[in-house]
């Protein structure tokens, strides 16, 4: 087991060789690049369960940290990816073969944080988040979201990242956005 909050990162080469590696969440997502759900992955679909099993998972591991105490190692989990395209820009865009339910709901949970730090006023941690975690911020179009899920769940999830009347709407991406054991009910 790795540090507290790991992920293992398995990605596929273009030799078909899968690559493991341990790595923090922030580490994962940070620097412009894409996450890109294929159209054969299913839906979004987390309910209350998974998303409350998650949560407790991760208010542990902030619980640890806030108190100084030591953190037991902890799994959050695996998530492989396999490269694809990448944008005429340099951007690497990743496909996201397992993991994206774990993905998106993290993704969605960060979302939720800015939006709390937004509503208190401490908008400079607000951007950090939005600038560092959900947007390429020089990117334009679907280039610009650092996810970007199935067809299907993606209005629901660009009106999180983008703070529209419409986030938090009916759907299981709404739901995890406004879910109650989240930080924006908290």
């Amino acid at each position: 087991m790795g540090k507290s909050g790991d992920l293992v990162g398995y990605t596929l080469g273009e030799n078909k060789r899968v690559h493991a590696q341990e790595t923090t969440f922030s580490k994962l997502v940070q620097g412009e690049k894409q996450f890109q759900v294929p159209l054969y992955q299913r839906t979004y679909s987390w309910q209350r369960e998974e998303l409350q099993q998650l949560w407790d998972d991760v208010l542990e591991l902030v619980e640890d940290q806030l108190e100084d105490r030591p953190s037991a190692a902890h799994f959050l989990g695996s998530i492989v990816l396999a490269p694809g395209r990448i944008t005429a820009g340099g951007m690497q865009c990743w496909l996201v073969v397992d993991g994206q339910q774990r993905l998106t709901t993290l993704m969605l949970a960060f979302t939720a944080l800015r939006d709390l730090h937004r509503e208190r006023g401490t908008n400079k941690k607000a951007a950090r988040i939005h600038d560092l975690l959900l947007v390429n911020s020089y990117r334009d179009g679907e280039d610009h979201y650092r996810l970007l899920p199935t067809q299907a769940d993606r209005d629901a999830f660009t009106a999180c990242v983008e703070s529209s009347p419409k986030a938090g709407g009916p759907g299981n991406v709404g739901g995890a956005y406004r879910f109650p054991g989240g930080v924006r009910h908290r």
